[in-house]
């Protein structure tokens, strides 16, 4: 009995450290729904719709237990943070380990001009000033959209972050943080994007359906500099070849 009590404590411990991933309003919404959801379905049981009743009770717990810890498995898979950005806003965070020193895969991404390199939805991004840059990029269906950046912090080998500046279509902000890997693997890149989508609810809600697919793109684009860092963009190349 005590070993049992025991793992469960460490079980409950591991869910309470679990990172919150959901921001307040969708919280609230998840237990009130949740709520709704479980007694529709303990309806339904009562009224011998077994199925969609334990269905509905299941859906519901699920909800209840996302608004009660404020963490969404579904968020984590996809990189989504919908807490640490301001009211509105949202996040994408993707690390990456690449064999190379601190150093010089910040001096890669610091010539801003090689992240079309990587970054596929990035059509060129063309330095303006000592802290600032023109980006273009195109988005699904082709659509194209441009920005002026403005870099707030430039410690060299360590961390670069920048906001959007102006008239933005899509304001946005963004950090990349360069550590030491551990056991001498080479640098951990830590990227992190908060972007802030326009139109109100309805374009909130459009931007959260397509969340997902630009946090798998962020994923996608790392991979891909990883492997120009460490076997080069030739390599690269003739492998797809062949």
């Amino acid at each position: 009995m005590e070993t049992s009590a025991t793992e469960q404590g460490r079980a409950y411990r591991g869910q309470a450290h679990k990172r919150v991933n959901v921001g307040p309003a969708e919280r609230k919404a998840s237990l009130a729904g949740g709520a709704a959801l479980a007694l529709s379905g303990l309806w339904s049981v009562g009224r011998r719709n077994y199925l969609s009743g334990l269905a509905m009770i299941a859906s519901g717990g699920m909800l209840l237990y996302r608004g009660q810890t404020g963490h969404c498995g579904l968020y984590e898979a996809m990189g989504v943070d919908t807490v640490h950005t301001q009211e509105s806003g949202l996040r994408i965070e993707k690390v990456v380990t690449i064999g190379l020193p601190p150093h010089q895969v910040y001096e890669f991404w610091r010539r801003l001009e090689n992240l079309p390199r990587f970054m596929k939805h990035l059509a060129s991004v063309q330095v303006t000033g000592e802290r600032t840059s023109h980006w273009k990029a195109v988005g699904l269906g082709g659509l194209s959209t441009e920005w002026d950046a403005e870099m707030m912090e430039d410690t060299p080998g360590q961390q670069i972050s920048w906001h959007s500046v102006g008239s933005a279509d899509i304001p946005n902000k963004g950090t990349v943080e360069f550590k030491e890997a551990p056991g001498n693997r080479g640098t951990e890149v830590r990227v992190i994007i908060d972007y802030y989508p326009p139109g109100g609810t309805a374009g909130r809600a459009a931007a959260k359906i397509a969340h997902g697919l630009n946090a798998q793109q962020l994923e996608e684009d790392l991979k891909r500099l990883k492997q120009i860092l460490e076997v080069g963009e030739e390599t690269t190349a003739r492998r797809t070849v062949e």
